[in-house]
């Protein structure tokens, strides 16, 4: 991008890649190149980050906050050594991953070169503020095949809004010189958007046009959640919280505007997976898999694994430590039982629904929090039946027959 938002003739940012995978963007189920059962590990390299954005609550301080090599080390060789993981991705999440030396990232790699079984395969991605992205960083990116996807929540007004350095000064600027690097060293990126009360405002028009004005292609929308609260009772008021009612909305007008648009090569990750699911094809994003308990888990510095990133701050959701316990041991411990249970009796109470089958019940961290904090909460459906019949209309897809 030049310094005055025009590409320059230099080509997208997402030319090539995928929509953004998530933390901030979760991440992809296995497609295209990953076989074998898929395992993803969102690892928290490191807590501690360099902003300081109203809405996280993924950031430390402090002592104790950076993986270190043995506790890196052990994940690689547990992760890869049972012959069920066909596939393993490592998601790279902090914090800011990219407070680490690059050095931690070659030895990561250097690792899973080690590690690696015969047709085993493995993929990295890294989901970064793109801050500090410099030359030597993209050039990393691009030798070892990293998958990037930078945060940026918008146009300068509503970013800096929300995602400030420690000192308090705004991020805009240094975040589009990050995406600059990457597209003048021909990494494909992808960018995660935080959508909060300020973009609900905004309106999907302005955001759509910013994206297509900056040359981004290939982008996701994801609504604002606040933190775990596990003892809430329904209803709670919260910060940070877009309800999954306002964010169809906002979803809805965007379709329209993306739809109208008609350029087929911007992706935006939401409409990919819904896309895909409508087309009886396997969904993009884990949120539409329906089967994400013993496929994805969060790693923290320390080793202790948890059933993914989302539920940080609920103890219920911790199954071991990588120390001390293999992936055969969380998949099969009383832990993952009882949530996997759990989650099962809960999409029983879907299943009624038309749309079930495109959504697979949604997110189960969409339920958590809906449960805990948003008024209109119903437990048979999960808060996408809106956007999906939206969908359906405006791409005349015929609806299921009664079952």
């Amino acid at each position: 991008m030049a310094a005055d938002g025009r590409t320059a003739g230099r080509g997208t940012v997402g030319s090539g890649g995928s929509p953004a995978a998530g933390p901030a963007g979760r991440a992809s189920p296995p497609s295209g190149g990953l076989v074998g059962r898929y395992l993803g590990l969102i690892v928290k390299a490191t807590r501690l980050c360099n902003l300081r954005c109203s809405y996280c609550h993924d950031w430390r301080s402090g002592p104790n906050q950076t993986m270190s090599f043995p506790v890196l080390a052990r994940l690689t060789a547990r992760a890869l050594a049972e012959p069920a993981h066909g596939a393993v991705e490592f998601i790279w999440h902090g914090g800011e991953p990219t407070v680490l030396p690059r050095s931690f990232y070659e030895r990561a790699v250097y690792a899973q070169a080690r590690l690696r079984r015969p047709g085993q395969r493995i993929r990295n991605s890294l989901q970064c503020n793109g801050t500090r992205i410099d030359r030597a960083w993209a050039r990393f990116f691009r030798e070892f095949e990293f998958r990037v996807s930078v945060s940026l929540d918008g146009p300068p007004a509503v970013h800096d809004r929300y995602r400030r350095y420690v000192s308090g000064r705004p991020s805009f600027d240094d975040v589009r010189r990050g995406l600059d690097v990457l597209r003048d060293n021909d990494v494909p990126a992808s960018v995660l958007m935080v959508i909060d009360r300020d973009a609900i405002e905004l309106g999907p028009d302005p955001i759509f046009d910013f994206f297509l004005k900056e040359g981004i292609t290939s982008y996701g929308l994801l609504a604002a959640k606040p933190t775990n609260q596990p003892d809430a009772p329904p209803g709670t008021p919260t910060p940070h919280y877009v309800t999954p009612a306002e964010m169809n909305r906002f979803l809805q007008t965007y379709f329209d505007r993306w739809l109208a648009h008609g350029d087929p090569t911007i992706r935006v990750r939401e409409f990919d997976g819904l896309l895909n699911r409508l087309s009886d094809r396997r969904s993009t994003v884990c949120t539409l898999a329906g089967d994400c308990f013993g496929r994805y888990y969060l790693v923290e510095p320390d080793g202790e694994v948890a059933h993914c990133d989302l539920f940080v701050g609920d103890p219920a959701y911790t199954v071991g430590n990588v120390l001390s316990d293999s992936f055969t041991s969380f998949r099969d411990g009383p832990a993952l039982i009882r949530l996997r249970g759990a989650n099962d009796r809960a999409l029983a109470g879907m299943r009624d629904c038309p749309d079930f089958a495109v959504c697979n019940g949604w997110c189960p961290h969409e339920r958590y929090i809906a449960s805990r904090h948003d008024p209109e909460f119903t437990a048979d459906c999960c808060g996408l039946r809106e956007l999906i019949q939206h969908m359906r209309k405006r791409l005349e897809v015929p609806a299921p027959l009664p079952q």
